[in-house]
C-alpha cells in the first residue's frame, strides 16, 4: 500500500511535467518539441539531423542541445562531439544520452522522444524515492511532489538536461541509504557518477560514512561503484578534446583565484523595476546557497550522523568555490550545481520537523522560476484568447 501511494504521486508529477511541455509547446514554439533542447542559432547542427527540423533559438542556446547529440551519437562513432561546445566535458555525463539512444535502439527518428521518455522517467523515479523517503519519516506520501519543486527538475523540464537525474539518485541515495539496501544504493550511486561528475561526491560521502562507521570492507566495496564512470572517461577521452576554457567571467585563468562572490548578469534591457526585482531573486538565490552550505556543516556536527548529511556536506564543499569564483551570468548555474544539496537537506528536513531546512529550496527556487515567467504569459494568453 505504502508503494501504491509513492507510485501514484510520481504519476502525478510526470503529467503535470508533461502537461506543462505540451502547453509550453503548444502556445510559445509552434508544437515543435525539439524546442525543449534549447538549440542556439549561433552554433551548428549536424546536418544528418536536418529533418528534425530543430527549433533555434538566439543566441548560443543551452546545455540540451549538445546532449540531443550525444543522444545520436553516444558512443562517438559518428562525429557528432564537433558539434558541441566542450565534447569532453560533455561525454563524461553520458548516461542520460546512452538511456536515450538505447531506449531508441539507435534509430535516429526516436532518438528525441526517448530522450524525453528518460527525462520523464527520471522525474518519476525521482518523486516516487522522494515520497518513499518522505512515508518513512512518517509524512505523507505527497510530500515527494517536493522533487518537482527542485531547481535542476524546472530546468530540466524546459531544457533537457541531465540534472534532473542526478537529482532524482539523490533521492534514490537518501532512500536506500536510510534502509540500508545496499545492491540498490551501490547502483544508484554507480549511475550519478555516470550522469554528472556530480555524482562522485554521493560515493565520496559515503564512503567517508563508511569509514568513520570503520566499515572498512563496505568502503572499498562502495569506492568501486566510481568504476564504471572512470572506465567510461578514458573511454571518452581518447575520442574527445577540449574542455570548457576556464575562464571567470571572461577573464583568463591567472585570475582564477581573484575572489568576487556572487557575479551576477546585467539586465539593463530590462525596465527598471523589473531589473531591480531579478537582481533582488538573485541575492534571495545567493542567500539560498550559503545558507544551504551552512545548514548542511550543522547538520554534520550533530552526534547522530546520516549517510545523507555525509553526502551533503561533499556537495557543500563543492558549492564552496562556486561560490566564489563562478559567475551568474547564466542564472541557473548555482540552481543546478545546488540542486542535489538542497533536496537532500530538503528531505532531512521532512525527516527531523526542521522545516528551516527547506529553505534554501525555496528561495534559489523563486529565482529559477523567474525565467520562466515569459512562457507561463505566452501560455495564458494562449488560453485567454486562443
Amino acid at each position: 500500500m505504502p508503494n501504491r501511494k509513492a507510485l501514484a504521486t510520481a504519476v502525478a508529477a510526470v503529467a503535470v511535467c508533461i502537461c506543462w511541455q505540451a502547453l509550453t509547446v503548444h502556445f510559445n514554439y509552434g508544437e515543435n518539441w525539439t524546442a525543449l533542447f534549447c538549440t542556439g542559432d549561433y552554433n551548428l547542427i549536424p546536418p544528418e539531423l536536418a529533418a528534425e527540423n530543430i527549433y533555434r533559438f538566439r543566441g548560443s542556446g543551452y546545455d540540451g542541445q549538445f546532449y540531443h547529440y550525444m543522444a545520436h551519437d553516444p558512443f562517438l562513432r559518428r562525429g557528432f562531439s564537433k558539434y558541441l561546445d566542450a565534447p569532453r566535458l560533455r561525454y563524461r555525463r553520458i548516461l542520460v544520452p546512452a538511456l536515450a539512444w538505447l531506449a531508441a535502439g539507435g534509430d535516429d527518428r526516436r532518438v528525441d522522444s526517448a530522450l524525453f521518455l528518460v527525462i520523464w522517467l527520471s522525474i518519476f523515479l525521482g518523486t516516487y524515492w522522494s515520497s518513499r523517503y518522505a512515508m518513512l519519516a512518517g509524512r505523507s506520501s505527497a510530500w515527494g511532489l517536493l522533487f518537482l519543486a527542485v531547481p535542476a527538475t524546472v530546468v530540466a523540464i524546459d531544457r533537457t538536461i541531465v540534472d534532473a537525474t542526478l537529482a532524482a539518485l539523490t533521492a534514490g541515495f537518501a532512500l536506500y541509504a536510510r534502509l540500508g539496501e545496499r545492491r540498490k544504493l551501490y547502483l544508484v550511486v554507480a549511475a550519478a557518477a555516470l550522469t554528472r561528475e556530480t555524482g562522485l561526491l554521493l560515493i565520496a560521502g559515503y564512503v567517508f560514512y563508511c569509514v568513520i562507521r570503520k566499515e572498512f570492507r563496505k568502503a572499498l566495496l562502495f569506492t568501486t561503484a566510481a568504476a564504471p564512470a572512470l572506465v567510461w572517461l578514458f573511454y571518452s577521452a581518447a575520442y574527445t578534446s577540449g574542455d570548457l576554457p576556464v575562464k571567470i567571467a571572461g577573464r583568463p585563468i591567472e585570475s582564477l583565484f581573484t575572489l568576487r562572490i556572487f557575479r551576477f548578469g546585467s539586465y539593463s534591457a530590462l525596465p527598471g523595476t523589473q531589473a531591480s526585482l531579478i537582481h533582488a531573486l538573485d541575492w534571495l538565490m545567493a542567500a539560498g546557497v550559503i545558507m544551504a552550505v551552512l545548514f548542511a556543516l550543522f547538520l554534520f556536527a550533530k552526534p547522530d550522523r546520516s549517510p545523507e548529511e555525509f553526502a551533503a556536506l561533499a556537495l557543500a564543499a563543492l558549492m564552496i568555490p562556486v561560490i566564489f569564483l563562478v559567475n551568474m551570468y547564466d542564472p541557473f548555474t548555482y540552481a543546478r550545481l545546488a540542486s542535489p544539496l538542497l533536496l537532500l537537506l530538503s528531505l532531512e528536513a521532512l525527516r527531523r520537523r526542521w522545516w528551516i531546512g527547506s529553505a534554501p529550496l525555496a528561495l534559489v527556487l523563486l529565482r529559477t522560476a523567474a525565467q520562466l515567467g515569459p512562457q507561463v504569459l505566452g501560455i495564458g494568453r494562449g488560453l485567454t484568447f486562443g
